[in-house]
This record gives C-alpha cells, sequence and structure tokens, in this order.
C-alpha cells in the first residue's frame, strides 16, 4: 500500500511541478541530468581486484582474512560529489525516479569501462533489505536498480529468494569492525530452488566494507548457487 501511495503522489507531483535536476536543480532536465553524470568520480587506481576497493597499502582490509565469497565486487563510481547527493536523494529522500537514470549509469560501466566481464550471469538479485524498513521507506533501492538493470540487460531477475534478518544498528553508524560484526548471518535463502547452481549477479546501492554484500554471497553460495559477482553504484570509504 505504501508503494502504491508513494506512486500516485509521484504521478500528482510530476504534473504540478515540471522536471528538474535532482542533483543540480536544472529544471527541464532528467532527474539526473547528463551535466551531472558526468561529474561521476571514477574508484581511485589502484584498487583490488577482489572487491575493487581502493588499495591504501599493499594488502587490501577489506578482503584480509575474510572468507572467499564473491567472485569479484565492482562499482560505477565513488561515494561522493555528484553520485553522493543522487543516492540520497534516491534512498533517503523517497526519489524513486532516478532509478532508471542509476541504473544506465551501472550498464553503462558494465558495457565500456569495467575491467571484468558480467556476461556469464543467469540472475539478478538486489541485497534484501528488512520487511520493517522496507515498509517504512515504501521500497529497498537495490532492487528498484536491479529491476531496471534487469530490463536494460535482459537477464532476469529474482526479489524473493533472499530475506534478511533486522541488524541492531544502520551499517552507516558503524566502525569496520562494527560492520563485520553486525550483519554475520543477516541473511536466509527461502527459495533455494530458485538460485541452485545459478550464477548471480548482487546489486546494492553503496559498499563500503563489503560485509553486507559478503554476508548474502555467503548465503547465496551456502544454499547453492554457483558463483557470485557483486555490482555497486559506488563505493564508499
Amino acid at each position: 500500500m505504501g508503494e502504491l501511495f508513494s506512486t500516485v503522489i509521484e504521478g500528482l507531483a510530476d504534473l504540478i511541478y515540471p522536471p528538474k535536476c535532482l542533483v543540480c536543480g536544472e529544471f527541464d532536465e532528467p532527474w539526473f541530468c547528463n551535466a551531472c553524470l558526468s561529474k561521476v568520480e571514477r574508484v581511485p587506481m589502484p584498487y583490488c581486484d577482489h572487491c575493487g576497493h581502493p588499495l591504501l597499502s599493499s594488502s587490501c582490509q577489506n578482503c584480509l582474512l575474510r572468507r572467499h565469497s564473491f567472485e569479484f565486487a565492482r562499482a560505477a563510481g565513488e561515494y561522493s560529489g555528484v553520485l553522493r547527493e543522487a543516492i540520497h536523494q534516491f534512498k533517503y529522500h523517497g526519489h524513486r525516479m532516478l532509478a532508471p537514470s542509476l541504473a544506465g549509469l551501472l550498464h553503462k560501466y558494465m558495457m565500456t569501462r569495467c575491467d571484468v566481464s558480467y556476461n556469464s550471469v543467469d540472475l539478478i538479485l538486489p541485497v534484501p533489505i528488512h520487511d520493517a524498513k522496507r515498509r517504512l521507506r515504501g521500497y529497498n533501492q537495490s532492487q528498484l536498480l536491479a529491476a531496471e538493470l534487469s530490463g536494460l540487460c535482459g537477464i532476469p531477475g529474482e526479489w524473493k529468494a533472499v530475506k534478511r534478518r533486522a541488524s541492531a544498528h544502520a551499517q552507516v553508524e558503524l566502525s569496520r569492525s562494527e560492520r563485520l560484526r553486525n550483519v554475520q548471518g543477516a541473511f536466509r535463502v527461502v527459495l533455494p530452488e530458485v538460485i541452485r547452481g545459478k550464477r548471480i549477479l548482487l546489486i546494492d546501492d553503496v559498499a563500503t566494507t563489503c560485509s553486507t554484500v559478503h554476508e548474502c554471497s555467503l548465503a547465496l553460495l551456502d544454499a547453492g548457487a554457483s558463483r557470485v559477482y557483486v555490482l555497486c553504484l559506488a563505493f564508499g570509504s
């Protein structure tokens, strides 16, 4: 009901107010205009071959002493500037209309700049959020991204196979070590027959330590997924 209400309100707002870029505020522009899209900052090099995060030393602090789960993770940009603002508008301010532009950014990155291939993927899955948070927000931003990307890539999407248990704290509030503990065992696969033997592309909006996508990948692999690959809008630090 909350999602239907949000959709109706957005439709009415479009009739009253002319479209404008939700990042720079320019009117008669797409919700995330081309000028802003051109300012998205790439993930700095050198970065880890496995998790895709910038290397601050000879070893990756995200991957050090952590069990192998996903094959690799990459992000379309750095969590800063225009991309950070667009994600905030999309995630926290109810602007679901940004999903096509942000998914288009992901797709363009996959097709033109990514140094690894996602061509062998069988199924696209979003990182789930807890049902209570979804009811409060009205949607799962990663699912909206995954649905749009599924259409762009022609790869089937699946939204119900994985559930998330409630976390004690939001990841953004925690330190690196606390994030690792906070999401341990946070995911369970409720439809293993859907993902068994499949190569999964896991979609998330922002990854900082990769703790969330790591735990979700472990749950998928333990339930029989063949391989898991990760693609995010942005990597934070």
